[in-house]
């Protein structure tokens, strides 16, 4: 035999095998492997019957492959327009589109919790310490209750002069942007209200502002979040894979590490400079800490990972959302005037506009309402893992360690839930009795309980109401006091990627001061 060769012992007898043998051996066996857990996935497993790319029930890949291309929730609007309201896109993974399956996800079920959240969803905070989006149960109700009084139409109500300051310091900005062109100027939007949407939640915060309408730039620290967007498809994947992400925290790319490190130190450091202050601004702090821990209260290290949610839950969705409207108003000059010409009729000045005015204004919450589902701010929405016992969604019985999702965009321009679904319609969100509701009868068989923007259940968006009324402020402030048309190049501004939030594109609106 020669030193190369390997040995082997098949039924009580030694056979020499070389080296190539063995790899030869190696592979089938594999392959072998590999073949029978297709037939399984295929064939034999409980979800085998679901609808869905055959690929897709044997691995996770063809998902993987869209994910990191940026381009995973037009890939799951194309199952569902092919394959209906629940397709199989993995071997354990299935998305629903239907409004039973928000209420069979995320609704309030009697004698049985809602599927928790799946742990590779999203980044883990510096500190090891969950925020309240990605928490267990007692834990979300316990931080819940403590941060719900900040978001109390009571608390909003005590914070409107601070809305308003980032408002104004906005129609500043973009009057000096027309004041430096002949009367005429062409604006990237999508900074200024990320400026304003950070500059307003960093002083909700920490009390501090930010200064970024001020300076008329990004900081570091803004930066550093629109980083750790970048990174969320390689968590997703690393995080999916138990063995893949203890490898990958033993062997931590250091630029990764000081990323994520970066980040939560600076929405640390500034809850602590916070928390040594005292002041009597309505802000979410002086809610907090009138609770200490054993009480029931919040840890320093829940504040400090509370604190990081909110600088990136609380921004970029509320700047994703306005700059998606401007865009199909400006798309739609009808449809924009009709909205201008309410608010004009309503409002003679910024300063008249109250949260409470504009909440009564039909067709700028039907724009709002529409907004959100045309182009919702977070499209993928968020997977569950079915707990011990199954699940059934929407019909669809699902077994313990299911993954389960209700993509947003899928289901928001699913054909089967609305009519005219990819179209940007106010009109289908306005009472009968409205002069710009839809007289033809088109969307009365929508499916608008399939429409959940801000989730639902004991775990839906803890900060709608006050996302809700910072856009209609600001949409309403811009559109009374300028004039909005597309800028040239952002015609197709809407086809883009998405990590789990959009990619967003420059947008470039031609704007003049309204009345020149």
């Amino acid at each position: 035999m020669s030193a190369g060769s390997l040995v082997e012992h098949v039924g009580g007898i030694l056979w020499p095998v070389d080296g190539k043998s063995a790899i030869l051996l190696l592979l089938a066996a594999s392959g072998a492997v590999l073949v029978a857990n297709a037939v399984y996935s295929l064939v034999v497993h409980p979800l085998s019957s679901v609808p869905g790319p055959r690929l897709c029930a044997t691995t996770r890949f063809p998902y993987w492959i869209r994910v990191f291309r940026g381009r995973d929730v037009q890939y799951m609007h194309q199952l569902h327009e092919r394959y209906g309201p629940v397709v199989r896109y993995g071997p354990n993974d299935l998305s629903f589109s239907s409004a039973q399956s928000w209420r069979d996800i995320h609704g309030h079920n009697k004698g049985r919790p809602a599927p928790p959240k799946a742990e590779d969803f999203g980044m883990q905070p510096a500190n090891g310490v969950q925020s309240i989006i990605m928490c267990d149960d007692e834990n979300h109700a316990r931080v819940r209750r403590i941060f719900a009084p900040a978001f109390a139409d009571r608390a909003l109500r005590q914070q409107e002069p601070l809305f308003k300051k980032y408002v104004d310091l906005l129609i500043q900005r973009v009057e000096q942007a027309i004041s430096k062109s002949a009367n005429v100027a062409c604006v990237e939007m999508t900074r200024y209200l990320n400026f304003t949407t950070f500059d307003i939640m960093a002083e909700l915060c920490f009390a501090h502002p930010l200064g970024l309408l001020e300076n008329s730039e990004f900081s570091p620290w803004v930066f550093a979040i629109f980083e750790m967007i970048g990174l969320l498809p390689v968590s997703m994947f690393i995080e999916y894979y138990p063995a893949l992400s203890k490898l990958f925290k033993r062997f931590e790319p250091k630029w990764v590490r000081d990323t994520k490190s970066d980040h939560f130190r600076h929405s640390a450091d500034r809850v602590d400079r916070r928390l040594k202050e005292s002041t009597d601004l309505p802000d979410f702090w002086n809610l907090v800490v009138t609770k200490d821990m054993a009480e029931g209260g919040l840890s320093l290290d829940e504040m400090h990972s509370n604190s990081e949610l909110f600088m990136l839950a609380g921004t970029e969705t509320t700047a994703t959302l306005l700059s998606g409207l401007l865009y199909f108003l400006c798309r739609d000059p009808a449809k924009l005037r009709l909205l201008v010409d309410e608010i004009r009729g309503t409002h003679k000045t910024v300063e008249e506009m109250t949260l409470d005015s504009l909440m009564r204004l039909p067709y700028l919450n039907a724009c709002i309402k529409e907004g959100l589902r045309v182009y919702p701010p977070v499209p993928a929405g968020a997977p569950r893992v079915v707990g011990h016992g199954g699940l059934s969604v929407a019909g669809q019985w699902c077994p313990e360690g299911t993954r389960v999702t209700v993509c947003q965009y899928a289901a928001f321009h699913s054909k089967a839930n609305f009519a005219d679904a990819d179209a940007f319609a106010p009109e289908r969100w306005l009472p009968a009795g409205h002069a710009a509701s839809d007289r033809s009868g088109r969307f009365e068989r929508d499916q608008v309980e399939a429409c959940q923007p801000f989730a639902m259940g004991a775990r839906g968006c803890l900060g709608q109401n006050m996302a809700l009324h910072e856009s209609r402020l600001i949409l309403a402030a811009l559109l009374l006091r300028f004039e909005f048309g597309m800028g040239e190049g952002s015609e197709g501004w809407v086809d883009q990627k998405a990590h789990a939030l959009w990619v967003k594109k420059p947008l470039f609106c031609n704007v003049t001061v309204a009345g020149h």
